[in-house]
């Protein structure tokens, strides 16, 4: 007979979702009770009881489910006050948001590129996905063609998540500029707030996670990333780590050179622009917009899941103290950061 606490969540997801090895490494660290749930059944109950169809989906002991794992994170934060993964510092705690969302909605581009761009990666990906579909079952007699169908869905949405072909250098080019970053910071140490891990790298952790699993993304991060590689295992389960926060902002730590610092140096590049010119094509009615980068204009579908973003991050940005803001002045005004967050 299994045993079922009555405190317990039930986590759905893939193995092969960024969101949902986000979620599953942040409920380990957290030490929250929680059941692991994939395959078919994870399927299920992201098509029948969340409103936007996306794992992970959080089963909570009352019974009921949401998704979106950074609103996942933020209402587990509230519930369970032990191991917080948002610093004690106000304006440290609003970095982290910033480089969560940078990882939630940038790095999805180019791991999705990654992904499904080569022949060799489709066929490899849609094998593995549907592997874990059927929770290892590979005499199944669908086997084949829910693999084929999965490639076929996965390969038309290309178009929508990382843009055209003429965009793919510079997503590539943004991608290997972050790994740069946390191969030199890993190899000094793990987190970027202090000894404890906050919600920017368990997001961080998602995204990259991918990149090890697929074909020719693996031969990048083995290859040039070798720490970040290691780093990724590490992350996968905190459990048993215990640490302590340092104070970032307003001290030496967040100045240029900084991996926060340059995190953000990124997040004016790509990030921040990018919601800004998807929402106002949203405003405007409009399928398309266009992100200039170096001079060259890049065109992508509009998406609507974007579109919450950049009014959350603007809404977080109002309601912190005037304390806060006097500490993020700076380290936002020289990335180039405020003009998006003060709307």
């Amino acid at each position: 007979m299994s045993y079922i606490a009555q405190d317990e969540y039930k986590l759905y997801g893939f193995m092969m979702s960024p969101y949902s090895m986000k979620m599953r490494a942040y409920l380990r660290y957290r030490q929250l009770p929680f059941r692991w749930v994939t395959g078919e059944a994870a399927n299920n109950i992201a098509m029948t009881e969340v409103e936007t169809y996306m794992v992970p989906v959080l089963g909570y002991p009352d019974g009921r489910f949401a998704n979106d794992s950074t609103h996942l994170i933020e209402d587990l934060e509230t519930r369970h006050p032990e191991r917080l993964t948002a610093p004690d510092n106000e304006a440290d705690a609003f970095l982290a948001l910033l480089v969560e969302d940078f990882a939630d909605e940038w790095l999805v581009a180019p791991f999705f590129l990654y992904r499904w761009d080569s022949e060799a990666d489709q066929q490899h990906n849609s094998q593995w996905i549907i592997y874990e579909f059927f929770r290892g079952e590979i005499g199944n007699s669908q086997f084949e063609e829910m693999a084929e169908m999965w490639r076929a869905r996965q390969v038309s949405l290309l178009p929508a998540v990382s843009g055209q072909p003429s965009s793919y250098a510079m997503l590539k080019e943004s991608l290997n500029a972050f790994l740069e970053i946390m191969e030199k910071t890993v190899r000094k140490k793990p987190f970027f707030f202090g000894s404890r891990p906050s919600s920017a790298e368990f997001a961080i952790f998602g995204m990259l996670s991918q990149l090890l699993q697929d074909l020719g993304a693996n031969r990048i991060m083995r290859d040039r990333y070798p720490f970040t590689s290691r780093w990724i295992g590490v992350m996968d389960d905190l459990s048993g780590f215990e640490g302590t926060w340092d104070t970032v902002c307003n001290t030496a730590h967040i100045e240029q050179g900084s991996p926060i610092y340059e995190i953000l140096k990124l997040s004016r590049i790509y990030h921040l622009p990018m919601l800004q010119a998807n929402q106002t094509a949203m405003d405007n009615n409009e399928k398309y917009y266009t992100l200039e980068v170096d001079g060259i204009q890049h065109k992508r579908r509009v998406l609507a899941r974007f579109q919450p973003c950049l009014p959350a991050l603007q809404e977080r940005y109002r309601g912190l103290s005037a304390a806060a803001k006097a500490e993020l002045q700076t380290p936002l005004k020289e990335t180039g950061c405020l003009p998006f967050l003060v709307g």
